[in-house]
């Protein structure tokens, strides 16, 4: 039987006039009331025992978890006190209607036990546990999914749709409270978190795995949390769980169909039958950009679910989820504006940093777009590190000259000639790299490159022939053009040759 003293105390003081004394009575296995009998002399562990303080025996043995409930005093209790949890009833209580009293909250107790076992064994539903635990915790229960969102709760169905439309923690609170301290998601047994406002009580839910699926809590703001009443919220999220085994419903639904989806795409797998006939329904429909987020190893203990969560009701129609320990995010482009400012704002105030790939219809093509967010990342850190936001368009062709250099050292691109600018480079004041490459990208017009190097245009002319004496190119030829750029941006690139003004 599910009960403690201290239930059993909190409900009988619904009626009498109730003292508790004695050991703390921790017990959750407290077998069904029993009236003491005359000429006992041993008194069971785990038993409830019921009396009158003149009907007590002297000194007899008493077991460990012991509960007497008495009605009236007298001195015979000092002993019991001292050896057994006593609840203390009101002396002109009538002994039978404490009795019948007793037997109706352990009639309570065994029939929400049984209840739940049946609900097991049927196809278990959420929100029909909770319903039959309503009369045992008599307060407001709630299971929610991996990202906070509301299940199921004992509140009337209006009610919970609009909490399941809100977020149970709001991201600004939630937000400050992790700037001061980890949420553990692995916490097991009840306890009363600090970051939401009311009080709760809180109880993780864990898969058969040991991953974290939810959380059962409990609203508790109404009158303090009675001892034992942790030991029931436990034992109620322990049923969730096993109803969750066998019928799954946290965190179950399109957006999480479409969450695998897109985890199985980006890392090149097949889809099933099903899967397809859904991607093939979307595809083509809008315009998306794909995000991977990366964030600092202080915030790795985050609810990733639930900043996922909060990440898509800032970017309305996106779908994001942990992949290989990053956030990756698929939104659609609304209104020509792809990320909305207040969303770039929470990137920054938790010290997140975020790549942006270029826009796509084709969702089948979510591979290639995945890896332009995380090139973005990698490409934005070592050329513009500080930032939180960077869009593989900024860093397009420098990730392009990388792929075409593929395993090649640079120097066995260079055309005949080239080695020979290098090496004057290297021994004379004037650098006749720079120079051809800003009379390239000023599309060989002597006077604006004589500009940008800030010579005369006479000096250009002269120096680009002796360049030109050194390379034997016709710098009139597309391909030749083309080529010497391409060395020139990857040396640029490399770091070799710093960018004028």
């Amino acid at each position: 039987m599910r009960i403690s003293a201290r239930i059993i105390s909190e409900r009988l003081a619904r009626s009498y006039h109730v003292i508790l004394q004695g050991l703390p009575g921790e017990s959750m296995e407290l077998t069904m009331p029993e009236p003491l009998i005359d000429g006992t002399s041993r008194f069971a562990s785990n038993h409830v025992y019921m009396a009158t303080a003149d009907h007590l025996p002297s000194r007899p043995i008493v077991e460990h978890d012991v509960v007497l409930v008495c009605i009236g005093d007298g001195p015979r209790l000092a002993y019991y006190r001292e050896h057994a949890t006593v609840i203390l009833v009101q002396k002109d209580a009538d002994f039978f209607e404490v009795y019948r009293t007793l037997c109706q909250i352990y009639g309570l107790f065994q029939d929400w036990q049984a209840r739940l076992l049946e609900l097991l064994v049927g196809p278990a539903d959420v929100r029909d546990i909770l319903d039959c635990s309503l009369p045992i915790f008599e307060r407001p229960l709630y299971v929610l999914d991996d990202a906070f969102d509301f299940v199921a709760s004992t509140l009337p169905a209006h009610a919970t749709e609009r909490r399941r439309s809100e977020h149970a923690l709001d991201p600004s609170d939630f937000l400050a409270y992790l700037r001061e301290a980890d949420v553990d998601m692995n916490r097991h047994g009840a306890f009363v978190p600090a970051v939401v406002e009311e009080n709760v009580l809180c109880v993780n839910l864990f898969d058969a795995a040991d991953e974290y699926i939810g959380c059962l809590f409990i609203n508790v703001s109404d009158r303090p949390i009675a001892e034992g009443e942790d030991k029931l919220a436990e034992y109620l999220a322990h049923i969730v769980e096993r109803a969750e085994e066998a019928n799954p419903s946290l965190a179950k639904g399109d957006r999480t169909s479409l969450r695998e989806i897109f985890g199985l795409m980006i890392e090149g797998r097949p889809l099933s039958q099903n899967q397809n006939l859904l991607v093939q329904s979307l595809n083509g429909k809008s315009r998306y950009l794909c995000l991977s987020i990366h964030y600092l190893q202080r915030f790795s203990t985050l609810p990733i679910n639930y900043v996922c969560s909060m990440f898509e009701t800032l970017l309305p129609g996106s779908v994001l989820f942990e992949q290989n320990g990053t956030i990756v995010g698929f939104a659609p482009l609304k209104d020509e504006q792809d990320i909305t400012p207040e969303f770039a704002a929470y990137i920054e105030d938790m010290h997140l940093c975020m790549g942006v790939s270029n826009e796509f219809s084709d969702l089948y093509a979510s591979r290639t777009y995945y890896e332009q967010a995380e090139a973005a990342i990698e490409n934005g850190q070592l050329m513009k590190a500080g930032e939180t936001v960077y869009r593989f368009s900024d860093f397009a062709l420098f990730e392009m000259i990388s792929n075409v250099l593929g395993s090649f050292p640079l120097d066995t691109y260079y055309p005949a000639g080239f080695d020979k600018l290098m090496e004057h480079d290297q021994k004379g004041g004037v650098s006749y790299i720079e120079t051809l490459r800003v009379f390239l990208e000023e599309n060989m017009s002597y006077a604006k490159a004589a500009k940008r190097l800030f010579i005369h245009r006479s000096t250009l002319v002269e120096r680009m022939a002796r360049i030109e004496d050194d390379l034997p190119l016709n710098l009139e030829d597309p391909d030749a053009r083309l080529q010497l750029q391409l060395v020139l941006k990857a040396l640029q690139v490399a770091g070799t040759i710093t960018r004028l003004p």
